[in-house]
């Protein structure tokens, strides 16, 4: 039986993933229709700028999301792996977190820094729950006895 802690942080990783596959497919549509309408009627060397940042960053977002699935799919199945990339995105995610909340008073974004605010305290919990003693074992497999 796993722990809901262990369940949520796997349903969190597997969530950000199809978000990173939702963001890749509109990005990757999204640059079509730029390429397309840049290119309408226009002879500009320029015209298949949109659509290559459009594939590149889906691209990306693609990399990404399959990070956060194995991230979800470690954790889910108590590998020890798992637990070390949860961690590991969790720490990037405090790192990209904090300069958006030093700028936070300019120009009113308090949405953005309430979303990384909360964003920065499920990343700490992320961290905290997964090195607590208790855990931490549950990811530790003893080696098969040799016959």
């Amino acid at each position: 039986m796993r722990p809901t802690g262990i369940v949520l942080i796997a349903i969190y990783h597997f969530l950000a993933a199809a978000f990173l596959v939702c963001l890749a497919i509109a990005l990757g549509v999204g640059g079509s229709v730029l390429g397309a309408m840049f290119a309408a009627g226009h002879s500009v060397p320029l015209s298949g700028t949109g659509f290559f940042v459009g594939i590149v960053g889906a691209a990306f977002m693609l990399v990404f999301a399959v990070i956060a699935a194995l991230a979800g799919y470690g954790v889910w199945t108590l590998r020890e792996w798992g637990r070390i990339l949860c961690i590991v995105l969790a720490g990037i995610s405090i790192l990209f977190s904090l300069p958006g909340l030093l700028f936070m008073g300019l120009h009113f974004g308090f949405f953005m820094g309430g979303y990384r605010l909360i964003k920065l305290a499920i990343s700490v919990l992320i961290i905290w729950y997964l090195v607590q003693p208790h855990i931490r074992s549950l990811f530790q497999r003893s080696a098969p006895a040799l016959p």
